[in-house]
């Protein structure tokens, strides 16, 4: 036991000399650059942006790093996004915990909301302080498509998105990939960490979502479209999901037509 503490330690102070001498902790992060539809934001403990990959600049607002250093949500994303993002920042701070497969709104290439999964994981210094925070993200469908191998998630997700537009159950996807509702449950929970139904409405609201953004038909049509008996149905899920109704999610976007 003390020879296996000893060899603890000295690999600890390996570790410790080592990252003391890497002069640009950028070097460390490059590397992720190069992977497909990652993106990262590290922030100091105030969620000011201290580092940030190449591709989230252009969303952030900025044309190069520089432009973006410094920065908190409140300074690159809509109010109603800031907020959400802030309060997941403070927790992982104040908890010293990771959060995990968060689905939630941010900026895509368009400058249009789409949806992302994000990981967000504290950042500790030397004496065990959380000063800051890591946080990646993954386009909704990404990472749809990265966990599609894993069996019956995998193909229950493909199932659910092909069928976005009907009625849809539990007890149906369960038996279309042949799992019972219970253990189809728990694999969704720790994979994409929410309930089958949840991903279906978030799935439901993520599309109707480019609808409303890529064509002219009413809400209720785009509701209806995607499995909603109505348009108050989903109205109430879209504020939920994004915190505005379609209408006003349209106008911020398009200035589109706010037929009903």
């Amino acid at each position: 036991m003390r020879q296996r503490t000893d060899a603890r330690d000295r690999g600890r102070r390996l570790r410790d000399t080592f990252f003391r001498r890497v002069g640009d902790i950028g070097e460390l992060l490059r590397p992720f650059d190069r992977v497909p539809g990652l993106l990262y934001i590290v922030k100091d403990a105030d969620s000011r942006t201290v580092a940030v990959s190449p591709a989230s600049v252009p969303r952030m607002g900025g044309r190069t790093e520089a432009d973006v250093l410094g920065l908190t949500p409140h300074e690159y994303l809509p109010a109603d996004i800031a907020v959400k993002y802030r309060s997941d920042d403070r927790r992982v701070l104040r908890t010293g915990e990771p959060l995990v497969n968060v689905v939630e709104v941010w900026i895509n290439e368009q400058g249009l909301r789409d949806w992302v999964v994000t990981d967000k994981y504290p950042l500790r210094d030397r004496a065990g302080a959380v000063v800051g925070l890591i946080g990646t993200l993954h386009s909704f469908q990404d990472r749809r498509r990265q966990l599609a191998h894993l069996g019956p998630v995998g193909a229950a997700a493909d199932y659910i998105q092909a069928r976005l537009d009907g009625p849809l159950t539990l007890a149906e996807v369960a038996r279309a990939v042949g799992y019972s509702e219970r253990h189809l449950e728990r694999l969704f929970r720790r994979v994409f960490g929410m309930s089958v139904w949840r991903f279906v409405v978030r799935s439901r609201v993520h599309a109707a979502s480019r609808a409303l953004t890529q064509s002219d038909r009413s809400i209720t049509q785009v509701a209806l479209a995607h499995g909603f008996c109505d348009a108050s149905a989903f109205g109430r899920a879209f504020r939920a999901a994004t915190g505005e109704s379609p209408r006003e999610y349209r106008r911020r976007h398009l200035g589109g037509p706010e037929s009903r």
